[in-house]
């Protein structure tokens, strides 16, 4: 089955991109995986989400790709790597065919600075990446 990753940030990802993962994974008949790469202190000591609200989001996201039939798996990362580095190892690893991330354009200074991250993910990524920004 093809396999198409969110990569998730469980306090910024919006429901466009949510939306337009599910909408990729329904049309390709694709599972789709939601991954997100945590710190170790965003986890409690049994290993869940700390942040109650983080949880419940996460959750409903689940409970929404389940009622609309769309098989699905959650990862979390705790590996202390950056992000983007491990979402890509992530992909890699998992034979990933696309992945679905969300961008927030920046004025130019920010993108000088926060952009490069962004720009090194998706030259890295070993399949397609669509970019999602908020509010499409």
């Amino acid at each position: 089955m093809k396999k198409i990753m969110v990569g998730y940030n469980i306090y910024s990802t919006t429901d466009d991109v949510i939306r337009v993962a599910k909408q990729r994974a329904q049309e390709t008949s694709a599972e789709l995986l939601l991954v997100s790469s945590v710190v170790g202190h965003s986890l409690d000591a049994s290993g869940t989400l700390a942040d109650m609200d983080a949880r419940n989001r996460l959750h409903s996201i689940e409970a929404s790709l389940a009622a609309d039939h769309v098989p699905h798996k959650v990862h979390l990362i705790v590996r202390g790597s950056n992000a983007a580095e491990d979402l890509v190892r992530f992909a890699r690893e998992n034979d990933v065919a696309e992945i679905v991330v969300g961008f927030v354009p920046r004025p130019r200074i920010g993108e000088m600075i926060f952009g490069s991250n962004h720009r090194r993910f998706v030259a890295t990524a070993p399949c397609p990446v669509v970019t999602v920004h908020n509010g499409w």
